[in-house]
């Protein structure tokens, strides 16, 4: 054997040594694997052989297969700790990879709420938000939502909207389409009783049938994200 083989044998005999109390076991350990056991009289120049294997039966009974490493491994915490720990480390570092990957995804959904909205519509934000919409004033009488331009350019589309929320804000089945001044009036004011505020021009819808739709989109989503998030 090479000296390097010898220290490896030597470092692998002291590591059994330190988990095994029984000394009569750990002799029989190391006859079972092929080598003999060394003591710390070994080390100084004394070598002996371990006791014979049988007087260990003798004295514990048992065929001896439950004295094989595997089995030991199985009983043995440090063992079992040392062999299972890459497959732990595997699965912890699973989990923290999930755990990252979750945290990014609500960071970025709490800078942009409306990127959920897509996920969960499918297509792009504004779409989303638009059925979104489409779902919130569904049976509303009045209400047809097909764009963020002149399916709101009469204040009713925003009554509605509010209305899922601040029933008390808006008397929806008083209000009318022909009346767009009150109809804005009462949305707006319904929002800004719970600090959403107006970023329309109300001089600017009352002259268009076809209000800024970006502008539309942009109110229209502040809503969402104080309600919705």
């Amino acid at each position: 054997m090479t000296v390097r083989g010898h220290h490896l044998m030597q470092s692998l005999e002291r590591t059994l040594e330190t988990l095994i109390i029984d000394r009569q076991l750990f002799s029989y350990i190391c006859q079972w694997l092929g080598f003999n056991y060394i003591t710390e009289q070994t080390r100084t120049g004394q070598h002996h052989l371990s006791q014979d294997p049988n007087e260990y039966r003798d004295k514990y009974g048992g065929s001896g297969d439950e004295l094989k490493p595997s089995s030991l491994m199985r009983k043995s915490p440090s063992l079992e700790s040392v062999i299972k720990s890459p497959s732990s480390l595997g699965r912890r570092s699973h989990s923290m990879s999930y755990y990252n990957r979750t945290n990014s995804k609500l960071s970025v959904e709490r800078k942009d709420p409306l990127a959920a909205l897509a996920r969960e519509y499918g297509g792009s934000k504004r779409n989303a938000l638009l059925k979104w919409c489409q779902k919130k004033t569904e049976g509303y009488p009045n209400i047809d939502v097909t764009n963020f331009s002149s399916s709101w350019s009469d204040g009713l589309a925003f009554c509605a909207l509010l209305h899922t929320y601040l029933p008390a804000h808006i008397p929806y089945q008083e209000l009318r389409s022909q009346d767009k001044v009150r109809n804005l009036s009462i949305a707006f004011q319904a929002a800004e009783s719970v600090g959403i505020k107006p970023s329309l021009d109300m001089d600017e819808l009352m002259h268009t049938d076809r209000p800024d739709w970006q502008n539309v989109m942009l109110y229209v989503s502040q809503i969402y994200k104080y309600f919705e998030t």
